[in-house]
C-alpha cells in the first residue's frame, strides 16, 4: 500500500503538469525538491534529471542571492534566452517539503496563472 501511494501521487502530479502545459503551450514542467530531486515531469521523461539537475542550480543561485544581496524568500526565478523562450522557477513548500515547479515556455507566453492553479492543484494532490 506504501509503494500505489506515491505512484499515484506522481500520476496525479504528471497529469497536473499535462494540463498546465496545454493551456499554456509550455514546452515542458518539471516538478522537483530544491535539491533536484525530479517528483514528475510532462511530457513524461522529459530530460527530468536534466532539467532537475538545472533547478537545482538555480536554487543555489536564489540561496547566494539571499544570503549575499539580502533580498527576501525567492518565490521565483526565471532565465530567457536569446529567442524569448524562458525556463521559470517557481518556488513553494507542501507540508514542509520545499518544491519548485519549473516550467519552459514559449517566447512571451504568460506563464504565473497557470503555475499559481498548478501550485494549487498540486497542493490538493499531495493532501489527498
Amino acid at each position: 500500500m506504501k509503494v500505489e501511494r506515491p505512484l499515484k501521487k506522481q500520476v496525479a502530479f504528471e497529469k497536473i503538469l499535462r494540463e498546465m502545459n496545454h493551456a499554456g503551450d509550455f514546452k515542458a514542467a518539471v516538478l522537483s525538491t530544491t535539491e533536484g530531486l525530479s517528483l514528475a515531469s510532462a511530457p513524461a521523461g522529459y530530460e527530468d534529471e536534466m532539467a532537475a539537475a538545472m533547478v537545482a542550480l538555480l536554487n543555489d543561485v536564489a540561496k547566494q542571492a539571499h544570503q549575499q544581496l539580502n533580498l527576501a524568500q525567492v518565490d521565483e526565478l526565471s532565465l530567457v534566452g536569446d529567442d524569448r523562450t524562458r525556463l521559470a522557477c517557481r518556488y513553494f513548500s507542501l507540508d514542509g517539503q520545499d518544491l519548485v515547479l519549473a516550467v519552459l515556455t514559449p517566447p512571451d507566453h504568460y506563464y504565473r496563472r497557470l503555475t499559481n492553479r498548478a501550485i494549487k492543484a498540486l497542493r490538493a494532490a499531495w493532501s489527498s
